[in-house]
């Protein structure tokens, strides 16, 4: 087991694990396959479908993919050593496991408008996914479970059951209070009836005594101020009420005038970084058609150029294989005749990019094709290698076995010529390939050429 995420990968103690990849190899020649043996298990500790795994290295890869549900056999077209799966495994836990602000991998795939996102259950960040990989298509057409665990089910039964209580409690309290109110509103209604009848009793026997009374009363009320200190008190807190109204609606204007200045400064801001922003996507514009007429020049450069390597790597970014195979038979005075050819054609292909040798050759198939009619052309390819790896590119001679192999498995080079030229020591001279380099090229292919001694020899044996 190992950790998950190359970020945690000397943590000792780090709890998310996951088995270590293993890939085997299974088949020959256009049926060589790769068997990613424990996909399932890995897949089960990312949390993922086995399927998205499966699909990112076809993906990276350019290779097909197949999936079998009942077994769980991965399998993914072409021959593929673990190294690289490895690293297509970690590049896909970055993108589609780890959250992008914790790296934490409890994650969970979101989708939301054709957008995919990560949200994460350590922090509840949500990750937004590069949308332009081609496995979001994928993902789009084939969406995740997203099963609940078991213990996040309990605790979502748990969460409905409490709110529906809740909502329950809710309902009694709110019938118990409506009845409570009409009880105290019948109780008032009923006292205010009672009452009123009390006092109409009162006021006509008042009136009847009144009325015996007749106007002595009325003389002797004395109206005045009452200037007691309450009064007094009462009348000062009203002109202060009053006075302080008057503040309140002058700060309520003032208030509104900075809520005003405040929307002025946003809209100007905004309309400043708007500005701003027009001028950085047109900088970027005029920077990105800089930069393609300068392509398109050095292109064309390139394809004007007198030198038989620069003008064919030129034409292998953009021209059609008949059109390259047509201007590599109608070069003249190259040295060395068709080995001098193919040499030109090795070189070009060299300088394309990184990829590995034998990845160019199988990707440049049915160029190479056209070249392989006889074995004088399968031997003028074989010192074109010997070439590269000796004098154009001797610091990728641990390429050369791969780069034979796949010549062989594409059929570009018959078997009895490859032992020919292993065992024509001087074969590179043609191409003025210095004896130690020869012999370090030959050295380096040993396993191959000893393979190819060997099925050989128990051809010969099954004939006999």
């Amino acid at each position: 087991m190992q950790n998950i995420g190359a970020a945690n990968a000397d943590d000792a103690f780090y709890r998310y694990k996951m088995p270590k990849l293993q890939a085997k190899i299974e088949g020959r020649g256009n049926g060589i396959k790769t068997n990613v043996v424990n996909n399932v298990e890995i897949a089960k500790a990312l949390e993922r479908p086995p399927e998205y795994v499966l699909k990112y290295y076809g993906c990276e890869l350019g290779a097909q993919t197949n999936f079998d549900k009942g077994s769980g056999t991965s399998i993914v077209n072409g021959a593929h050593d673990t190294r690289k799966l490895s690293e297509l495994l970690e590049a896909f836990i970055k993108k589609y496991v780890c959250c992008y602000s914790c790296n934490n991998p409890e994650t969970q795939i979101k989708i939301k408008r054709e957008n995919i996102f990560l949200k994460c259950k350590a922090c509840g960040y949500v990750s937004d996914v590069d949308p332009r990989h081609k496995l979001n298509t994928f993902i789009l057409k084939n969406p995740p479970e997203n099963k609940l665990k078991k213990e996040e089910q309990k605790l979502k039964k748990a969460e409905e059951e409490r709110v529906k209580d809740a909502e329950a409690l809710g309902e009694k309290e709110k019938k118990e209070k409506k009845k409570k109110d009409k009880e105290k509103k019948e109780k008032k209604d009923k006292k205010k009836k009672d009452g009123k009848e009390e006092d109409d009793k009162e006021a006509g026997e008042k009136g009847s005594e009144e009325d015996d009374s007749g106007d002595e009363d009325d003389d002797g009320v004395v109206w005045m101020t009452d200037t007691s200190a309450e009064a007094a008190n009462r009348r000062a807190q009203e002109q202060l009420t009053s006075a302080t109204a008057a503040m309140v609606t002058v700060g309520n204007l003032e208030a509104e005038e900075a809520v005003a200045r405040r929307k002025a400064e946003r809209e100007a801001k905004k309309a400043a970084e708007e500005e701003a922003r027009k001028k950085a996507e047109e900088a970027k514009r005029a920077a990105e058609e800089a930069a393609a007429k300068a392509a398109a020049e050095a292109q064309a450069a390139a394809l004007a150029s007198s030198d038989p390597v620069v003008r064919i790597r030129a034409m292998l970014a953009e021209k059609d294989a008949p059109t390259i195979v047509k201007e590599v038979k109608a070069m003249t005075g190259v040295e060395g005749g068709l080995a001098g050819k193919m040499r030109v054609l090795y070189e070009a292909c060299v300088g394309l990019g990184d990829s590995r040798m034998d990845q160019v050759l199988k990707a440049r198939k049915n160029i190479f094709a056209q070249f392989a009619q006889d074995a004088q052309s399968q031997l003028a390819q074989l010192i074109a290698l010997e070439y590269i790896f000796a004098v154009a590119a001797p610091g990728r001679l641990k390429e050369a076995a791969y780069a034979l192999k796949m010549l062989y498995e594409l059929d570009l080079v018959e078997e009895d010529v490859i032992l020919a030229w292993a065992q024509k020591a001087d074969a590179g001279k043609l191409l003025a390939v210095p004896a130690d380099g020869g012999k370090a090229v030959r050295k380096a292919v040993e396993p191959v050429v000893e393979w190819l001694q060997q099925q050989s020899d128990d051809d010969g044996e099954e004939d006999d």
